[in-house]
């Protein structure tokens, strides 16, 4: 870039500068120290020359401080810049970090997904189990039912026995008139007498009589005609 002359006046006197700055830039520059120096004149009683030099020296303190300001800000910069490289880094960390614990997380998603489903199809599994037990149940207890009706069908019924009949007792009165045989009754030897005598009176045929016509109610003269035989 091309330098170029800007005309300055300081102090009442006409400089010549040769610059690459801004000739607007210049001017001022030139106009703060004319006005610093003519406020030094007038204040502090000074000459132009020791006014000039007071100046000098308050702009290149001021240039000084500028530069150890600029200078703490450089080093500020830097820590600022040696922690920002250290957060990022961190960052950096962190962000792995982060990723591996969204891949675990998308892991255990996954194998919770899967436990679910394996968790339901156990759950169906076991339903279904269920319901075949419950017809094969149904099924045994149908099959028993029909073994039990075949077993009633098969078995004869019991024959209920007519109750045997009740054994009378023969007596030797039921001997005389049914000719059932009996021990023969020992009866006494009786003497012969006239069978038209009445007077004869046999004692086991009056109490055979009385019997039977308490009991059965047979005719005097039945009873009569038998003995009569058997006589």
């Amino acid at each position: 870039m091309d330098k170029k002359r800007v005309s300055v006046f300081v102090a009442g006197q006409r400089f010549t500068i040769l610059t690459d700055e801004d000739e607007k830039y210049v001017i001022d520059i030139a106009a703060k120290i004319d006005a610093r120096i003519s406020s030094l004149t007038i204040s502090q009683n000074m000459t132009r020359e020791r006014a000039a030099v007071l100046t000098a020296l308050d702009f290149a303190d001021d240039n000084e401080q500028d530069k150890r300001a600029i200078a703490e800000i450089k080093e500020q910069i830097k820590d600022y810049i040696t922690e920002i490289s250290k957060l990022s880094e961190e960052n950096t960390a962190l962000n792995a970090e982060n990723n591996q614990l969204k891949r675990e997380i998308a892991a255990l998603k996954e194998t919770q997904n899967l436990n679910a489903a394996a968790l339901q199809d156990a759950q169906n599994t076991k339903a279904g189990d269920e319901k075949e037990k419950e017809a094969l149940k149904a099924q045994i207890r149908a099959l028993k039912e029909q073994m039990e009706l075949v077993h009633v069908e098969s078995t004869p019924a019991p024959v209920e026995e007519a109750p045997a009949p009740e054994k009378e007792e023969v007596t030797a009165e039921d001997d005389l008139f049914f000719g059932t045989p009996a021990e023969p009754e020992i009866k006494p030897a009786k003497e012969k007498k006239n069978r038209h005598d009445h007077s004869h009176v046999n004692p086991y045929r009056q109490q055979f009589m009385q019997k039977k016509n308490e009991q059965k109610g047979y005719t005097q003269q039945r009873q009569y005609s038998l003995f009569d035989k058997d006589e």
